[in-house]
């Protein structure tokens, strides 16, 4: 059977896109999906984003999210608005949408400065986290902004070795049974971070990723008090905005939005 995809770059990240609603895909087929998110034998992706409607009345449509290595994940910022950035191609004279994903609805729209995302407060926060790696302790900082994130706040991004830091956290025992992404971040100006992920499910470092840009935003709210909105220049060195509203005692973060650009590079049709 031929199924028709599009292929989506959200400031780095980039997806394939399978709308449910003109061709059925087999979701449970996880060899399917590692094959066609593989870069060399197949189209080649971070994830693959199934586009389907919704069990909610409230939501335009419903997103899921599969890895690269097929296993499902719960939520991805730039997923979302890639996702968002499809659905408008096909009601174009819509610019506001509601997305189900893992059963919470995000409210998405379309702009000049791109899409943005109302994400949901962070939940899980554990601050100054040490862990001992290697002979050196390794602090960081733990939250969930959809998936899970640990960040380490460093003073030269390019020279950490995320390849071996990146496996280390990630499946270390305190985030088991399901790890966690792992974001290193760098102040690089007043209201500037530089981050870098090494994003589970992929199993390596991104050029970006939403979440990830999200939890060094926070982060760094709390522990470099830095106010919103910030731009967060990702690996791919694309800008992602991050804005927030940011309560000290006790730590409470809300109004948290993600906003970057989401591209079509280009529609295919695969058969299997």
């Amino acid at each position: 059977m031929v199924h028709r995809f599009a292929k989506y770059v959200g400031s780095g990240n980039d997806f394939i896109i399978f709308d449910q609603g003109i061709t059925p895909f087999p979701c449970s087929d996880r060899p399917l999906i590692r094959r066609l998110c593989s870069r060399h034998w197949g189209i080649g992706a971070d994830g693959l984003l199934l586009v389907e409607p919704s069990p909610s009345a409230d939501a335009d449509a419903r997103m899921r999210i599969f890895n690269a290595d097929g296993s499902e994940a719960e939520m991805c910022g730039n997923g979302l608005r890639c996702c968002t950035h499809w659905l408008y191609t096909k009601n174009p004279d819509q610019t506001s949408f509601v997305v189900d994903v893992s059963g919470h609805l995000y409210k998405t729209t379309i702009h000049s400065a791109g899409v943005s995302v109302e994400m949901s407060a962070p939940t899980q926060l554990e601050w100054d986290i040490q862990l001992p790696f290697k002979g050196e302790t390794l602090r960081l900082h733990a939250l969930n902004t959809g998936v899970p994130h640990a960040v380490i706040a460093v003073d030269a991004i390019d020279t950490i070795p995320l390849a071996d830091w990146g496996p280390f956290i990630r499946y270390h025992s305190r985030w088991q049974p399901h790890g966690t992404n792992v974001t290193l971040m760098q102040r690089t100006g007043q209201q500037e971070l530089h981050v870098r992920t090494y994003e589970r499910g992929v199993e390596g470092e991104t050029l970006a990723c939403g979440t990830g840009a999200v939890a060094a935003a926070l982060a760094a709210a709390y522990t470099l008090q830095m106010a919103g909105p910030l731009q967060v220049i990702t690996s791919s060195k694309e800008q992602l905005t991050v804005d927030f509203m940011f309560s000290p005692t006790p730590p409470h973060f809300s109004a948290v939005t993600l906003t970057g650009a989401a591209v079509c590079t280009f529609l295919g049709k695969a058969e299997f």
